[in-house]
């Protein structure tokens, strides 16, 4: 049995790893919410292994080692097999709109081959669980021990061999795993020798095997085509390509899902600012970029930039004299760029002795300090990536929220500037004004303003907000309209509320229920707990520029441009796709085994039940896994570290505690609380006490902080893992087929609960999305007790 779990920890591993590995792959050649319905389309076929299983139970005559060698054998292949095929079936998601018949079938081909992998992983789990039900505690730990283990693989291994590499050392895995599963020991130390052999490929190799962009951003597809990439990386936050434009260079983040720009510099600064006095401000986007620096001009301004990106805003403050630079930039790669490679392209400004460049992530770093700035700027700056935000159905904005402004504003000295570039300003001030009142603060109308572009046609994305702690005066507004040209309109106006667009209500901090819902797209106010900040729409009308509906021009026209076909949501289209196939998965996972299957024609007792009791399970255990991830994205600060570290957690956690089940007797017959009494105890203590728990921890260095995360999520997770096995314990002599079709619906609505606790979150947030997870949990609980009185 220790090969038969050796194997399978090789299979938990790798396919976990190739799931985070498609995810961060689709972040680039498509978008993050593509990338997340695809992958949950592909997850369900992961489910659909256990519906093939209980149609087709595996004989008792069947060599058992012989049939999970030859699958894991061709998982091994199939992973290899995704690279071209993804390469040679280039799909381009606006040809759905314009050919969808063509479309359609360009998507059928590639899906297969996405979906054999997890398929083959679903057959090998489902026949090793169903064969050896018996063992299921220790087979458990070694499914979830190898899961945990396959989160963290990606990190050390994606910069060097890239994804294209790491479908290699999938193969490899799977290559061991039917050495392992094999009871021939020839052809065992024959996948061995092979497995290393894949493995090594990529290593060997002087760069990446890549995978070519299916959708044109900013220029980066056609780059790729013309070869005028001159720098390629995978950061694990994102990947990063460096494109040679003759006058600049551009860093496109995730195949041109973000850019920024590195311009060449002579670091010769006074020469700069006469430069921009002149109206020569090619240095820069706009002087949106510099409004800031240039109010605080020669005032030994202590500046802190949140997203340092390609250094324009690091130059802007030494351009006007900045004193210190404190720079932060979440991908790594990015800084490392301008500190070597670019390093005499921009002018040095990265080495300056001024600046302190590095990576790390805005708000942790604010935590980690109790130094007060002049200036704090964020210039547009959030992630596109799915691993960093957690998930990639509705990318989570932390920079953009209540607490976040919090964070901002104390951080601010007597008379500092919070200079922020981002898109939907009247979202914006509800969200700092929620943080202004918090702090105890009162009149935030005198403290802000923003500059807007208002040409007709022109959507501007990047409005300048800027908030001082001093009230503005007369002046200082005046200067900030000086640096901009006519096309830019005062639109909040500190000094002359009967201006703007926004009622007081906006800058009160306490946006009423009724305004909210008068507005046609979320306006109120993001947090935390709600950390959906560019979750705007309402409708899928098209919308018009409606000032006493607080809708301002290019907030209308950000929603229309994701209209596809003028009624096609892109921003939430995947969402309506993933809910449609649920429900066409849940009526295929129920139906057809029972239609069709052995297990589902015969009637035995506790059928209806043990199908419930596994829905929840699935249900419940994601919701879990995903809800903690945001709720410690705020203790650990660093949105990679979170995820791994959440991950890594609840499965090594659940392992453990499956493992531990089987040593303390759990089973049908005895003790068979323990683990629903276990899962409320601590989920409950755990969502009373997190907030003064975080507290506790929150200024310490980030391993103290991972390992308070991991000591909080240890205790939930160990009993989230004794609850699966002790469901397959229950059914374990059931007609044969059961255990299989236990595992489906375990799958199916673990894809359900993943979508269930998105929708969730957005609507009611995170700390209620939890408590629904532990209700689940209590449902098990009611339907495990009528299962185990039917069945013991």
């Amino acid at each position: 049995m220790l090969k038969i779990g050796a194997g399978l920890l090789c299979i938990a591993a790798t396919t976990l790893m190739l799931e985070l590995t498609l995810v961060r792959v689709f972040d680039v050649i498509w978008y993050s919410n593509m990338a997340y319905m695809i992958i949950t389309l592909a997850m369900f076929c992961f489910g659909l292994s256990g519906v093939y299983c209980s149609l087709r139970p595996i004989k008792k005559t069947t060599d058992i080692n012989r049939y999970l060698s030859v699958l894991a054998f061709l998982f091994a292949v199939f992973s290899l097999l995704i690279l071209p095929a993804l390469n040679l079936l280039p799909l381009d998601f606006n040809l759905l709109y314009s050919d969808p018949l063509q479309a359609s079938g360009y998507f059928l081909i590639m899906y297969f081959f996405l979906v054999m992998p997890f398929f083959l992983a679903g057959l090998i789990f489902t026949t090793v669980f169903s064969a050896y039900a018996g063992r299921i505690q220790k087979l458990y730990c070694w499914d979830l021990t190898g899961a945990a283990i396959g989160c963290l693989l990606l990190i050390p291994f994606l910069p060097p061999i890239g994804p294209g590499g790491i479908l290699f050392l999938s193969a490899g895995l799977g290559l061991v795993a039917s050495g392992c599963f094999s009871a021939k020991k020839s052809f065992s130390i024959a996948a061995y020798v092979l497995a290393v052999v894949v493995a090594l490929v990529p290593f060997l190799k002087s760069d990446y095997f890549e995978f070519k962009s299916h959708v044109s951003k900013r220029g980066v597809k056609s780059a790729m085509e013309k070869n005028l990439i001159e720098d390629s990386h995978w950061d694990p936050i994102s990947k990063i390509d460096v494109i040679d434009f003759g006058k600049m260079k551009h860093v496109a983040y995730d195949g041109g899902s973000q850019s920024t720009y590195i311009i060449p510099f002579d670091g010769n600064f006074v020469k700069l600012r006469e430069d921009i006095k002149k109206g020569r401000g090619y240095h820069f986007y706009g002087s949106f970029v510099y409004v800031s620096h240039a109010l605080k001009q020669d005032t030994d301004q202590d500046v802190l930039v949140i997203g340092a990106a390609g250094g324009s805003e690091i130059k802007a403050a030494l351009t006007f004299g900045a004193s210190h630079v404190d720079a932060v930039e979440l991908v790594g790669y990015v800084v490392d760029l301008g500190k070597t490679k670019y390093a005499k392209y921009n002018g040095g400004i990265f080495n300056n002795p001024k600046v302190n460049a590095q990576k790390g992530e805005g708000r942790s770093f604010l935590r980690s300090t109790d130094k007060k700035y002049d200036i704090i700027q964020i210039f547009s700056n959030h992630t596109s990536s799915s691993i960093a935000a957690g998930t990639g159905a509705m990318a989570t904005t932390y920079l953009q929220t209540a607490e976040a402004y919090q964070e901002y504003l104390t951080h601010l000295k007597a008379d500092g500037i919070l200079h922020v570039n981002h898109h939907v300003y009247p979202k914006m001030i509800s969200t700092a004004a929620l943080a202004w009142k918090r702090l105890g603060r009162s009149d935030f109308q005198k403290h802000v303003l923003v500059i807007e572009a208002v040409k007709e046609g022109f959507q501007d994305n990047l409005p300048t907000m800027m908030i001082k702690e001093s009230p503005w005066t007369p002046e200082e507004v005046q200067q900030v309209q000086s640096y901009f040209s006519h096309v830019f309109k005062l639109v909040v106006n500190p000094l002359d509320p009967s201006t703007n667009m926004l009622s007081a209500e906006f800058f009160n901090g306490n946006l009423t229920a009724a305004t909210a819902n008068n507005v046609a797209y979320q306006v109120e106010a993001s947090t935390d707990n709600r950390p959906y900040f560019n979750f705007l729409r309402k409708s899928i009308k098209k919308l018009d520029a409606d000032p006493d509906n607080f809708m301002n021009y290019s907030t209308a026209a950000l929603l229309n441009s994701q209209l596809k076909n003028g009624w096609i949501p892109s921003d939430v289209v995947h969402l309506f796709v993933t809910g449609g196939a649920s429900l066409f998965f849940i009526l295929l996972f129920i139906g057809i085994p029972m239609l069709f299957s052995k297990a589902g024609r015969e009637k035995w007792n506790g059928k209806i039940s043990s199908l419930l009791y596994f829905s929840c399970l699935g249900a419940g255990f994601i919701i879990f896994e995903l809800v903690f991830i945001q709720i410690f994205m705020k203790l650990i600060g660093y949105p990679l570290y979170t995820y791994s570290t959440v991950v890594f957690a609840v499965l090594l956690a659940s392992g453990v505690g499956s493992l531990l089940s089987g040593r303390l007797g759990v089973t049908p017959k005895r003790l068979w609380y323990m683990p629903f009494i276990g899962i409320f105890i601590c989920s409950i203590a755990l969502l009373l006490v997190q907030q003064q728990y975080f507290e506790l921890f929150l200024q310490s260095p980030t391993i103290v902080r991972i390992l308070a995360a991991f000591g909080l999520i240890f205790p939930v997770g160990l009993f989230l893992g004794m609850a699966f096995p002790l469901g397959i314990l229950t059914i374990a002599d059931k007609p044969n087929g059961s255990i299989a079709w236990a595992w489906a619906m375990n799958g199916l609505f673990t894809v359900v609960g993943g979508l269930a606790s998105v929708v969730l979150s957005i609507y009611y947030g995170f700390n209620i999305t939890l408590v629904v997870a532990i209700l689940i949990y209590f449902l098990a609980f009611i339907v495990y007790a009528r299962l185990r009185a039917a069945v013991v």
